[in-house]
């Protein structure tokens, strides 16, 4: 059931009738039925999965928070369940193949055996871990009420691709009354109407036109394709995962439950660092609270000194080389987190020996220039999501020498301005609700033609599946 299907609305439809006809604690319920009912309409294994990860980390939860002997043992115990049972499905299309190559000749039926990744693991794997974690550190109780612990791993507006939500905010908000007023359900259907535009109108649009041979074999395309079409992927990837966060972010507002925000104006950042404060920020704070700081804290126990290199060096390597990991299990996403942890270095070394300026601070014409320069790294880098390492020194390669001349047919690239103009707004505002401080005509013209635009797309093309539910 894809969300964004009108199997997907009638589904919502149905849950929320329900729904504002039981108490809260009955509400809890009936989410939880509705989440593994969700989730089993993409595949009836993968609530199982789910079911065995939520009981064990409850289980592990309570004990170490009740601070038994061996607490931390516990909690290691924990961690390592979690990423063991990540890691096994992120890995097992490199060992199926030889496993069945092994076993084949034992007489074993093991033909046609595949192990598939149950989507939504890698979101709700690192909530249980950031659980376990904040647990042990005294920054949240474990969970008494089973449900709403279920709950919180199984929502299923968060579940197929994120927010990444911490339960130490997520568990004690189930337990109080929803308010869902005219503001709430106002912005939820901003938010709604807006990922829509993001995601049928634009992100499928780019996708889909976006030639299959460009990242496996690059050298079959003249440098300016290769150039515009990356550009295209990027603006597709974004708005494909901004347009689902915010249709889930509005779809939770319907139940009176808030979901975090993933994205802050990403394609206007000056460098890589503020980047990483804007894009997947679910993500990035995950890996900031639970690998950068843990690592530079635990290296500056042991060197004091600002030119302590070892602090500078491997906490951004470390992080996203964890990063890359997550993404991916292929060579090119350990090579595209090695590549990020050295840029976010390069962009610490200054502070060895001046003083930071903070990029609001520093004059108009070098804010633009970081900006053109981040967006030309950022396109070099994003390669390394889509093409093998040989293919991705092929397309480095024909852009740094700039081979051929042909262009692409450059009306497909129409569906971008809907985007920037969002994206200008919201970020010239700072506020992704600018839209609501407009006059009500310009407010229901927006409207109106926005729901035209998913319409006709959405009639015109098959849409594509959420990027991020891959990972």
């Amino acid at each position: 059931m894809s969300v964004i299907s009108l199997g997907f609305a009638g589904f919502c439809a149905l849950v929320l009738v329900l729904y504002y006809v039981l108490p809260v604690r009955a509400q809890n319920i009936l989410l939880l039925a509705a989440s593994y009912a969700f989730y089993a309409s993409l595949s009836w294994a993968f609530p199982l999965i789910l079911l065995v990860m939520t009981g064990v980390n409850y289980a592990l939860g309570r004990r170490v928070g009740a601070g038994r002997p061996h607490r931390r043992r516990w909690l290691v115990l924990g961690i390592l369940f979690d990423l063991a049972v990540l890691l096994f499905f992120k890995f097992a299309r490199f060992f199926v193949p030889d496993m069945i190559r092994l076993l084949s000749p034992l007489g074993l039926p093991l033909e046609g055996l595949k192990i598939l990744l149950p989507v939504g693991l890698s979101f709700y794997s690192l909530q249980a871990v950031s659980y376990l974690v904040d647990v042990s550190r005294k920054q949240a109780v474990p969970a008494e009420n089973i449900i709403d612990f279920a709950l919180a791993m199984a929502y299923f507006p968060k579940l197929v691709a994120g927010p990444i939500e911490r339960f130490r905010d997520f568990i004690p908000a189930l337990s109080q009354p929803r308010v869902v007023d005219k503001t709430v359900l106002t912005r939820s259907l901003t938010l709604l109407v807006i990922g829509l535009v993001r995601k049928v109108v634009v992100a499928d649009t780019l996708l889909t036109a976006i030639p299959g041979r460009l990242y496996s074999h690059p050298g079959q395309f003249s440098a300016a394709e290769l150039v515009i079409w990356t550009a295209a992927f990027i603006m597709g990837l974004y708005n494909d995962f901004a347009g689902y966060t915010e249709i889930v972010r509005g779809v939770s507002g319907f139940f009176g439950i808030e979901l975090s925000r993933n994205f802050a104006f990403p394609l206007f950042s000056r460098n890589f660092t503020e980047f990483w404060s804007r894009w997947h920020i679910s993500l990035s704070t995950w890996l900031r609270d639970y690998i950068y700081f843990p690592v530079s804290r635990a290296l500056a126990r042991r060197n004091l000194s600002r030119f302590n290199v070892a602090n500078l060096v491997l906490p951004p390597v470390v992080t996203m080389l964890a990063s890359g990991l997550w993404h991916g299990t292929g060579w090119n996403f350990i090579l595209w987190g090695l590549l990020m942890g050295l840029v976010l270095i390069a962009e610490r070394l200054p502070s060895l020996w001046r003083p930071v300026v903070a990029p609001d601070k520093r004059p108009a014409w070098r804010r633009y220039l970081a900006t053109a320069a981040f967006l030309v790294c950022g396109l070099l880098a994003v390669v390394m999501f889509k093409a093998s390492v040989p293919a991705a020194l092929v397309f480095w390669r024909r852009v740094t020498t700039w081979t051929g001349s042909a262009l692409p047919d450059s009306r497909v690239f129409l569906v971008v301005i809907p985007a920037l103009w969002i994206d200008w707004i919201q970020y010239r505002r700072k506020n992704e609700w600018a839209f609501l401080a407009w006059p009500r005509l310009a407010r229901a013209a927006v409207l109106a033609a926005a729901v035209l635009a998913v319409f006709l797309f959405g009639r015109a093309q098959i849409n594509e599946p959420f990027i991020y539910q891959g990972f």
